[in-house]
């Protein structure tokens, strides 16, 4: 699932996978550990040492026809050749002839709770395959206790089989004050005088429509001029979005600036006044932590994961509700106090979270299934 395309494919489960296997390298490990790329992904920070070796595929697994059946014909005969006795589906599956030990990661079940905002093919392989592959794991993990509830509640997995493992946050993740390359971002999109962002894939189960209505309420109060900057890859259904803010009557105040570097992604944080994230639901929510490390104030949707996340770091407000959106960052924006604040508490929730505990408790989990071989 690693991707190097400037493409929404680079979003959470590449950063989730990416990260959990930097920090495994890293750990220095007894165990022996192979990981499986596409040829054309393969980072430089996960080239092979003693105890980490990886194997390349020409295979176009990008596109998710050729992944799935990669995935599904190859990958088992690559286990058996190979010797590997715990296998880990980082993703939501696993391949249907694998028989030996198995962990599968659960990153969220948004295609049953949000079913309306996936096509009908990727829903129903979704939905059976995810449901396949938590009955067939010997344990699985979920990023969040929200998302181990919803596991344990829509897939009808026995809790003793469901272990929490939070995702973490990268250390490059920090306040960087007026750094040149902060003050270099304003100034090549124009955005000196400050602006509102959301950063995430551009799509509907964002909840970005009210996102912006919520925006245009601010507008029409003379609350702020600040643009509002939607950044990220284009997901299925962007065209609506697109589409709601020409509809609102706010096109020139919203700007949508694409896919952003993984470099530049501190930055993005870093140069924003507001921070907002308003997901109705979110197996764990990588941006809201990423930006409360980096000291910048944010307002986040009160639904499934964000709260565990967010703390008492944000606000946290109802997505459902467009005037009570507007009102929350109405008050960051203008309450000084209240976003000197959150500034000073998001570097201290975020600090919970660490890839390197991830992986430690990742590597807790393989060891207790290969113990039980």
């Amino acid at each position: 699932m690693l991707s190097a395309s400037q493409s929404y494919h680079a979003a959470g489960p590449t950063r989730y996978t990416f990260n959990l296997l930097r920090e495994l390298r890293a750990l220095g490990a007894p165990e022996r550990f192979i990981a499986y790329f596409n040829e054309a992904h393969t980072p430089a920070e996960l080239a092979p040492t003693p105890g980490f070796r990886t194997r390349a595929t020409k295979w176009p697994t990008e596109r998710a026809t050729a992944r799935i059946a990669w995935e599904q014909l190859v990958l088992p005969r690559h286990l058996h050749h190979d010797h590997v006795t715990v296998l880990h589906g980082a993703v939501n599956a696993l391949p249907l002839l694998w028989r030996g030990r198995s962990v599968v990661t659960i990153l969220d079940l948004t295609f049953l709770r949000l079913p309306e905002a996936f096509n009908r093919g990727n829903r129903t392989y979704l939905r059976w395959m995810a449901s396949y592959s938590a009955h067939r794991a010997d344990r699985v993990i979920a990023i969040s206790e929200a998302t181990r509830q919803d596991v344990i509640g829509l897939l009808r997995i026995d809790p003793r089989r469901v272990q929490r493992v939070y995702c973490g946050v990268d250390a490059r993740f920090q306040p960087l004050g007026a750094s040149a390359e902060v003050e270099e971002l304003r100034r090549r999109w124009g955005l000196q005088t400050g602006f509102i962002l959301y950063l995430g894939t551009i799509e509907p189960r964002k909840n970005l429509a009210r996102l912006i209505d919520a925006y245009a309420e601010l507008r029409r109060r003379g609350a702020t001029d600040r643009p509002l900057v939607l950044a990220g890859g284009r997901g299925w259904g962007d065209a609506a979005i697109i589409e709601r803010a020409a509809q609102a009557g706010i096109a020139d105040a919203v700007r949508f600036v694409g896919f952003v570097p993984e470099a530049e992604i501190p930055h993005w944080y870093n140069a924003a006044d507001l921070f907002v994230y308003l997901s109705e639901y979110e197996g764990f929510g990588l941006p809201p932590l990423e930006a409360l490390a980096c000291g910048t104030p944010v307002v986040a949707s009160n639904r499934s994961s964000l709260p565990e996340v967010v703390g008492e770091a944000g606000v946290l407000v109802d997505p459902t509700d467009t005037g009570a959106i507007a009102d929350a960052m109405q008050r960051v924006l203008d309450d000084t106090a209240l976003r000197s604040r959150l500034s000073d508490a998001g570097p201290r929730q975020a600090s919970h979270f660490t890839w390197r505990e991830t992986a430690e408790q990742t590597l807790a989990v393989y060891r207790d299934v290969s113990s039980r071989a």
